[in-house]
């Protein structure tokens, strides 16, 4: 098959749903298919250090008004673009957003007489508050809902990661038929490496002394607001003040970045933290298995994959008891989930760093919890559905 995914937001950016098409996309080209990716360009800046993984079409944007780090494409590009989709011949299309380049995916499956078959990503009401803040919550949510019925209402097909995420867009009014297929994590790549994990704190403690011994707490992440970043940085605080020998490390960028440092170093925690920016994918496993516990305390996720990631390298995992986090983790497995707020959450974290035993378990059922979210199954399901709405046979 040749599949066109249209996106609105590919690298450099870094977010749980350019994984998601990444991990897909992989996986079909390891099976033969070819894929090509129909997303916005970005400044040369941001790009410095980024690769295309798979053929790109990039479509000439500018800065999305409601946020500095997104993209919205020029709509007179339109054209030209849909030309050098064509020269692709797509047997499939698979439209990832609603936006510009989303927009542009569906027009181009209406001219040409394609089902439209997306995906729907983002809970917006849960990020309302960043984009729109002046705008009332009960105004913002009854937009979320006009728009999201409309941007819908054509489609043929939507795939949803979660079952909360369907439950929402029903609650909206939307009846198109839906399948749930959550995004998969190749468990190839992540998988426990305890060697690994003992050079990846040995080369930290050059940087941050005493971070080679002790007990440690990581979150992996975008730092942003919306990521719930004061509970994580209160909870952690806690966690530290009650546990010497506890420390931290967080894994990701954002504007939420310094914020968070400063907080810690108020505390008086400043040394038994590590905020470490981005890190190349590859070297996640490492990470996650250095982690005596992983902190996730994000209540908008549409599924979680960091904490996926996290149970497949035998760590286990904190969580709010939200979203894609609490479908995942479905009472516990692999783990513990929090209410939403920190000193349930760092109570959580406290009980699985002072027992040892407790912690062993949870590793187990943690890597054996979360070998259903491989993404060769994922893929598979796909495939399947890509076959059915688009009527291809074959290996085309």
């Amino acid at each position: 098959m040749r599949i066109a995914i249209f996106s609105d937001a590919y690298h450099p950016l870094v977010s749980g749903q350019v994984y998601s098409m990444d991990e897909f996309s992989r996986s079909f080209t390891d099976h033969g298919h070819e894929v090509c990716i129909v997303c916005p360009s970005y400044p040369k800046r941001r790009m410095r250090g980024a690769v295309d993984l798979f053929p790109t079409i990039r479509v000439p944007s500018g800065t999305a008004f409601v946020s500095k780090r997104d993209r919205l494409a020029y709509p007179w590009h339109h054209r030209r673009t849909m030309r050098k989709v064509d020269k692709f011949k797509p047997d499939v299309v698979h439209v990832q957003t609603e936006f510009s380049v989303g927009a542009m995916g569906r027009k181009y499956c209406k001219q040409r007489n394609l089902p439209i078959f997306s995906t729907c990503h983002t809970h917006y009401e849960m990020y309302m508050k960043s984009y729109l803040p002046l705008l009332p919550r009960a105004i913002s949510k009854s937009v979320v809902r006009l728009w999201l019925r409309a941007v819908y209402k054509n489609d043929r097909l939507i795939i949803v990661p979660s079952q909360r995420i369907l439950s929402v867009l029903r609650s909206y009014g939307i009846v198109t038929e839906s399948a749930l297929i959550p995004t998969g994590v190749d468990e190839r790549i992540f998988k426990p490496c305890p060697e690994e994990a003992r050079s990846f704190r040995k080369e930290l403690a050059k940087r941050h002394p005493g971070f080679d011994t002790g007990l440690l707490m990581v979150y992996v992440g975008r730092m942003e607001e919306e990521k719930n970043l004061n509970l994580l940085g209160e909870a952690m605080a806690a966690v530290m003040r009650q546990i010497p020998d506890a420390r931290f490390i967080a894994v990701g960028d954002g504007s939420g970045k310094h914020e968070l440092h400063r907080f810690f170093r108020r505390q008086g925690l400043e040394k038994r933290i590590a905020l470490l920016g981005f890190l190349e994918r590859e070297k996640l496993p490492a990470v996650y298995s250095a982690a005596d516990v992983f902190t996730f305390p994000s209540a908008t996720e549409t599924q979680g994959l960091v904490t996926i990631e996290a149970m497949l390298c035998g760590t286990p995992v904190v969580g709010v008891n939200k979203m894609g986090t609490g479908e995942i983790m479905a009472g516990d497995r692999g783990g513990f989930l929090a209410e939403d707020n920190a000193e349930d959450f760092a109570q959580k974290v406290i009980s699985l760093l002072r027992d040892p035993e407790l912690r062993a378990r949870k590793s187990m059922d943690a890597l054996g919890h979360a070998q259903k979210w491989s993404i060769a199954n994922a893929s598979e399901s796909m495939e399947r559905e890509y076959r059915r709405i688009f009527e291809v046979t074959g290996d085309m």
